[in-house]
């Protein structure tokens, strides 16, 4: 248990989760080839060295390359850590075998040539592995035929050979074993998250099948809106004057009763300033209490009278409404309206036919009440017998008088109501 517990962790020495499948393969790859190397020298080191072969230690000259690889893996120094391992290792075994020729060592350069194809990635530092094996090798060949081989007796050469060709051997074999198995490891949780993407995909598709049935009712509802939206704007286009305004009240666009009503056309109003319709009926400080309400972003509302081109004037109630963007800044106004000059016209027909009505009622009371009151007078005092038969002459001249004058006086009332008449005639036709 504990020594799976330390074998888990030798291996994963500079193991992080910003490596790829295939980089942690080789790392823990080469973690566990120099962990079982280091153990096979020593355990083969006091073997030999027990049974009297004391130039064994020599093969301790491995041990601090194999540390210091495991340092540069655990610095996160991958590429420095492989160099070392593969170059360091030819040069060291290259050395202990010209020391102890025929001893089998120079089996481990072939080996060392042949792990360069998992701890590189690049297939030129490969290539350049394989190379450096293969001339550390021929430099023993040469070495071994030209100089002579003088045995040395503490050594037990046939034994040596075997445990050299074994651990050749073993390093080839666990280093293929460590990678099968990783690559299992691997091939295992691509297999779970293949799977687990195999259900998220489902999952997707059941969720995109009901977002498509739910973006299907969406444009059905779109499109409803969309022509309950445009039945409202053609009956604005129909019945409602509409413009669109900059800051300015530079008009940016208009339909189609407000160019009818005002005589001019598209052309002629995109561009101009509203005050091109200004008739002049309402003071400056009219427009100026507009001007604030709107561009403090509340909406007006009112009735204002405007002039056309041909010079007639027509009264529309309007509405004017700020346009904010997402930052609630006023971008635009929007002018709604409606026309209103049949309903002006129409009250000021009434003020006009109530001023005349006060001005028949005062000519009324001063002009005809006068002698009527006299003519009633006189005929009350005829009534009850206060005039003598000499006064009735008297009577009847001052009973003609206030006739003639009554007479005048409903004649210059008739005269003045034909008057203001005909005066209301160009205003019923305007």
């Amino acid at each position: 248990m504990y020594l799976l517990r330390y074998w888990n962790t030798i291996i994963k020495i500079g193991s992080t989760s910003a490596l790829g499948y295939g980089k942690q393969a080789r790392l823990a790859t080469l973690n566990a080839i120099c962990a079982i190397a280091m153990g096979l020298v020593i355990v083969f080191t006091i073997l030999f060295i027990s049974i009297g072969s004391f130039s064994a230690w020599q093969a301790l000259l491995v041990l601090p390359v194999l540390f210091f690889v495991l340092y540069l893996n655990s610095t996160y120094r991958y590429n420095y850590a492989r160099f070392v391992f593969i170059f360091s290792l030819l040069v060291v075994i290259l050395v202990l075998a010209l020391a102890d020729r025929r001893a089998g060592t120079e089996y481990m350069i072939i080996a060392i040539g042949c792990l360069s194809a998992l701890v590189f990635e690049s297939l030129l530092n490969i290539f350049i592995a394989f190379v450096a094996a293969a001339v550390c090798y021929l430099f023993y060949v040469w070495f071994d035929s030209t100089y002579p081989f003088v045995p040395d007796p503490t050594i037990p050469y046939h034994l040596v050979q075997i445990v050299s060709v074994f651990i050749s051997i073993l390093i080839v074999i666990v280093q293929l074993l460590v990678f099968r198995a990783l690559t299992n490891k691997y091939s295992l949780k691509l297999e779970e998250a293949n799977r687990n993407i195999q259900t998220i995909n489902e999952e997707l598709q059941a969720t995109n099948e009901e977002l498509r049935a739910q973006t299907d009712q969406l444009d059905f509802l779109v499109q409803q809106k969309s022509a309950e939206l445009q039945a409202y704007v053609d009956a604005i286009n129909i019945n409602i004057y509409s413009a669109i305004t900059n800051l300015a009240g530079t008009i940016l666009k208009v339909n189609k009763p407000l160019i009818d009503v005002s005589g001019y056309t598209e052309q002629e109003l995109v561009g101009q300033n509203f005050r091109m319709l200004n008739a002049g009926h309402h003071s400056e400080s009219f427009f100026k209490n507009l001007m604030e309400t709107i561009h403090a972003g509340k909406n007006w509302r009112g009735e204002i009278k405007n002039k056309a081109k041909d010079g007639s004037f027509f009264w529309i109630e309007m509405v004017i409404m700020p346009i904010k963007s997402t930052n609630e800044v006023t971008n635009y106004f929007l002018t709604l309206a409606l026309p209103i000059t049949e309903r002006k016209e129409s009250e000021d027909k009434q003020l006009a036919s109530a001023k005349l009505l006060e001005s028949i009622a005062f000519r009324a009371s001063h002009n005809v009440r006068g002698p009527i009151t006299r003519i009633q007078g006189l005929m009350n005092l005829i009534e009850n017998k206060y005039i003598q038969l000499d006064e009735l002459e008297k009577i009847v001249d001052h009973l003609k008088i206030s006739v003639k004058e009554m007479d005048v006086a409903t004649t210059e009332l008739t005269k003045f109501v034909n008057s203001q008449a005909e005066k209301d005639a160009p205003i019923r036709s305007e």
